[in-house]
């Protein structure tokens, strides 16, 4: 049995070899082109591991950056094999498709752990991004390499599909069987599917086979290379199954257009023999008696033994015109003499029967002129047809690029959805974060939880700076530092008509001043020392305008800049924490609102 394989020229070594190890005979006819994206920056830092969805992406990447430290978490055991054939040691796979790789990662990664780096191409299947972000991790998406469609099928696959040399069809990717049925039928081709049995690695590979009038079609009990080996020779002795329609328990079949079978011809039954002798000796004296009265009137009918002029061995096209003319008058006449020849009583047998062929001969002649114009015309409807062709296969090329570029967009579009999803995400955590310092609670955990969502976000990572100081312990809200401030006013007061030096003077005039509290409440004083800035202060923090309370007390000097020192940190950290939480809000605000 001949096998097709339509993988890209790369991904088909291995399984041709073992293809032919099964006894198959193999023509590889890749559909894709894989062509790497040079200089591509590939940024690994902070990373805790390599997502390889296809063998083309882990081969570009092991290209680019030479460190084959990183765990490699592969989609299936192909890429996993072509990972450690590269030199990555730890390598795990999900043996199945993007959702399977999503499940696995999420069961052995932490997203605190780093982001997750994902060697890709310039279009791929699933939204891999977009479900591990909902997992809280960070994917950083690299493109490294791009698969380009094939133009037309082959010289060799066509005289392959002509000849019906093929029996079965491998496809691993809906794009190359998409690729494959619109190439197939721009060829004119498509009839040629109904001795084919095709295999297909997924039902989304199966639906894009399902325009070609295939033997049938198979799909892989599971997405992988084993599975479609074992599907297309399920006896597992390394024998090729002989059947093009059943393929065992391993498959489920589609329903595939089957080709219309002719009803078989009747089948004469031979004549029964004669069982008498008596009816076998009466033909015997029959044929005697014939052979007798032959013999006896020779003479009379051996001339009709005698073949016709060869009136047919004119060569009909090659005469030329005024030949052929000439030819016709020729005949003509000879028949006018001989119809004017006297005949024998009751006709010449023999003459009429020559007359009869000239006769046909000549018609044979009168009708030659006419094949030329026929030939031309046979001549003009090839030519249209191959213009035709021509003009479909260019079409058919037009649509793959159309295809192509369909294909990308989507891509995109499912990045873009996968980035609108995670800010989302992050808008929410932003909004615990600033439910956590609205209630002057811890929010370290919060933080980390927007961190982790906005990967490498430069507007989070400055919000974070500011924030990681007060996060384990958290920050007073305005109100409390309003009440913390209306306490320690008589202290910073005091603090001005005390003297530096901490003597015995000074101790007995501290326990005085606690015994009178002097405190100027006029917010539009005049005036730098200690009790006018404090009075313009509490002014201020009535009015809710932190800030110009802050600007306030912080030209104090000596010992009312001390007593107010601590007040004034914690004052400053909320006014910042509350600025950069405010900005970081409609930034990720802005991010969901963009419309992809």
């Amino acid at each position: 049995m001949k096998a097709l394989v339509t993988r890209p020229r790369e991904d088909s070594q291995g399984l041709a070899a073992e293809l032919a190890r099964l006894g198959f005979e193999v023509q590889v006819e890749p559909l894709l082109d894989i062509r790497a994206i040079p200089d591509v920056p590939v940024d690994t830092a902070g990373i805790q591991g390599i997502l390889a969805t296809s063998a083309n992406g882990i081969r570009a990447l092991a290209r680019a950056v030479p460190d084959r430290h990183w765990p490699v978490w592969a989609v299936g055991d192909a890429s996993a094999r072509v990972a450690r054939d590269l030199g990555y040691t730890r390598v795990a796979s999900a043996g199945g498709d993007v959702e399977s790789l999503t499940a696995l990662v999420g069961e052995r990664c932490d997203p605190a752990a780093g982001d997750l780096l994902h060697a890709a191409g310039s279009v791929t299947a699933g939204d891999l991004a977009g479900g591990l972000g909902k997992a809280g991790f960070t994917v950083r998406r690299v493109v490294l390499y791009r698969a380009e469609t094939a133009g037309a099928v082959s010289d060799g696959l066509a005289a392959a599909l002509a000849g019906g040399e093929l029996d079965v069809a491998l496809f691993f990717s809906p794009r190359t069987a998409a690729t494959f049925v619109t190439l197939v039928q721009a060829a004119g081709l498509a009839t040629a599917a109904g001795r084919i049995a095709a295999y297909a690695l997924s039902p989304a590979v199966a639906r894009e086979l399902a325009a070609l009038p295939w033997a049938a079609v198979h799909v892989a009990a599971a997405p992988t290379q084993a599975a479609l080996l074992a599907a297309l020779c399920p006896d597992s002795g390394g024998t090729p199954s002989s059947a093009a329609t059943d393929r065992g328990p391993p498959m489920t079949e589609t329903e595939a257009p089957k080709p219309a079978e002719a009803p078989a011809p009747p089948v004469a039954e031979p004549a029964a023999r004669p069982s008498s002798p008596w009816l076998a000796i009466g033909l015997a004296v029959t044929l005697a008696a014939m052979i007798a009265a032959g013999a006896a009137t020779f003479d009379e009918w051996k001339t009709l033994l005698r073949p016709p002029a060869p009136l047919a061995t004119v060569a009909p096209v090659a005469v030329p015109a005024d030949g052929l003319r000439s030819e016709l008058t020729t005949l003509r006449e000879r028949l006018a003499q001989l119809e004017s020849r006297p005949g024998p009583a009751g006709g010449d047998a023999g003459l009429d029967a020559r007359l009869t062929q000239a006769e046909a001969g000549l018609r044979t002649l009168q009708a030659q002129p006419a094949v030329p114009a026929r030939l031309s015309g046979e001549v003009e409807e090839l030519s249209r047809q191959v213009a035709d062709l021509k003009r479909s296969s260019a079409d058919a090329a037009a649509v793959l690029r159309l295809a192509d570029r369909l294909e990308r967009m989507e891509s995109r579009l499912h990045e873009l959805e996968s980035r609108r999803g995670s800010a989302v995400a992050l808008l929410l955590a932003v909004g615990q974060l600033r439910e956590a310092l609205a209630a002057s609670l811890p929010f370290d955990a919060e933080l980390r939880a927007v961190k982790a969502l906005a990967g490498d976000d430069a507007e989070v990572a400055r919000t974070a700076d500011i924030l990681r100081g007060r996060a384990a312990a958290g920050l007073p809200t305005r109100t409390v530092l309003a009440a913390r401030f209306h306490g320690l006013a008589p202290a910073i007061i005091r603090a001005d008509s005390l003297p530096e030096e901490r003597t015995w003077w000074r101790q007995t005039l501290e326990r005085l001043a606690t015994l009178v509290t002097v405190r100027r409440e006029d917010g539009d004083t005049v005036g730098d020392d200690a009790a006018a800035r404090v009075a313009r202060a509490a002014a201020r923090l009535g009015d809710g305008d932190l800030s110009a309370a802050i600007a306030e007390l912080s030209g104090l000097e000596g010992g009312p800049a001390t007593a107010a020192a601590p007040w004034l940190t914690d004052a400053r950290d909320r006014l910042a924490a509350d600025r950069a939480v405010s900005e970081l809000t409609a930034h990720v605000v802005a991010a969901v609102g963009v419309r992809p």
